[in-house]
């Protein structure tokens, strides 16, 4: 590993694109920056019988296997498909589910990963919580009895209407002793109490009382976000958007020694086909200002530009 603080990015990958060369292209860019982190995204992967096409969808086990050694000295972890929903009571949607996070979580052991982070799904009854850790517990065996080392981690929703918001993540990560991935901009965005010290102190307690990180780090997500009266709209640059307190978060992770606890992964929406250039830039921003050693006590949201949200 390169230092002691993971800072990278999240980049797509599927069966057909990008290419080798695109993807080796990156990798040695991520090296080149002292970036050490990397997020393989099956975001918009499907299952089936894979055929040239719009659609996306897995790599192979062996193309999987291949790209480790590329990824030697890197923490590596796995986003899982939107079409994942632990919420689901549907028969054929839970089916779907649980085949795309076996699917990851094969993959992600082939590569070498140390978590498999995914969206829990929508809010769609009062006994949902109780839904979502029963199945979650029986991923969590599953995975188990595969012997697949890398841990799951449902992550923190950005839309009010989709599972859940941070306390109920900890709640359900604690259940059923899993990792959970904090994005950061997703809480900021739901209204999540992070836009002061003391807020984003309380919730580093409850992870410490709750998750165990002995062996792991915490999954962090920072971008840039656009937000309305239901929560996240969109991903956009770290400096664009509604203001994300990004330069706070760090300062209070850099005071309380978490910066080598966790690993931070830059999701900033780019423009063109992967984005990767612009989430780089984004991602060394996070990685110059942890290393500067400046600190941003107060958030003062930057200056309202319609030009900010596009």
């Amino acid at each position: 590993m390169i230092g002691k603080i993971q800072v990278g990015c999240s980049y797509p990958f599927s069966r057909f694109a990008p290419n080798r060369t695109q993807f080796e292209n990156a990798v040695t860019e991520f090296k080149s920056h002292g970036l050490n982190s990397i997020e393989l995204l099956f975001l918009g992967c499907v299952l089936g019988i894979p055929k040239p096409g719009p659609l996306l969808y897995y790599p192979t086990i062996d193309q999987t296997t291949s790209i480790s050694k590329l990824l030697s000295g890197f923490s590596v972890s796995i986003h899982g498909p939107y079409t994942i929903s632990l919420t689901a009571t549907e028969k054929r949607q839970k089916q779907t589910t649980k085949a795309h996070l076996t699917m990851n979580l094969k993959l992600g052991h082939a590569v070498g990963a140390t978590h498999l982070t995914f969206h829990v799904g929508t809010r769609k009854h009062q006994g949902e919580g109780k839904l979502v850790k029963g199945f979650l517990k029986e991923i969590v065996a599953e995975k188990e009895k595969k012997g697949y080392k890398l841990r799951l981690a449902p992550e923190v929703a950005g839309k009010l209407r989709s599972f859940a918001g941070f306390q109920k993540i900890v709640e359900v990560a604690h259940e059923c002793g899993t990792l959970l991935c904090w994005d950061f901009s997703h809480d900021f965005a739901r209204g999540g109490e992070v836009t002061t010290e003391a807020g984003i102190l309380k919730r580093l307690e409850l992870i410490d009382n709750n998750i165990d990180l002995k062996e792991d780090r915490l999954p962090i997500h920072l971008s840039g976000m656009v937000g309305g009266r239901w929560g996240e709209v969109s991903h956009t640059f770290l400096e664009r958007g509604s203001g994300v307190p990004w330069r706070l978060f760090l300062t209070v992770l850099r005071e309380q020694g978490w910066l080598e606890r966790i690993q931070i992964i830059c999701e900033s929406k780019g423009k063109g086909a992967s984005g990767i250039e612009e989430r780089i830039k984004d991602a060394l921003k996070i990685k110059k200002f942890i290393e500067s050693g400046e600190s941003v006590k107060v958030y003062q949201p930057s200056k309202s530009r319609l030009d900010a949200h596009f």
